[in-house]
């Protein structure tokens, strides 16, 4: 039986910006959160937003799972939306920060013409 893929998998970049961030919270029980809300424009789309922080706590509806020490806490309905999907980080002139790249959204394809 094949093992399933994590929720998210990390970029070396991202893996250690997320470690950075969780020593200054200073606490082992801080959790990254990752909460996904759907893309306005057309309800075809298939598209879809991402948030992500720091919390201390899991809500009911949570799955966790710890990915190369890192605890990732998800509502269980975004699980199957993000599973296998990476997290990556970079910095340049233009933009700093994460990004979120999924191989489970399929980009155009519905014929409305907002894509």
């Amino acid at each position: 039986m094949q093992k399933a893929l994590p929720i998210v998998q990390f970029s070396t970049p991202a893996r250690e910006k997320l470690k950075e961030a969780l020593k200054e919270q200073n606490t082992s029980n801080a959790f990254l959160r990752i909460d996904v809300y759907a893309a306005g424009g057309c309800a075809c789309s298939g598209g879809y937003k991402y948030g992500m922080g720091l919390e201390d706590k899991a809500r009911p509806d949570d799955v966790i799972e710890e990915i190369e020490d890192i605890k990732v806490v998800t509502d269980k309905n975004n699980v199957d939306i993000l599973r296998g999907s990476k997290i990556d980080y970079s910095e340049n002139v233009q933009r700093r920060g994460f990004k979120i790249i999924n191989p489970n959204v399929q980009a155009g394809g519905c014929g409305c013409g907002g894509h």
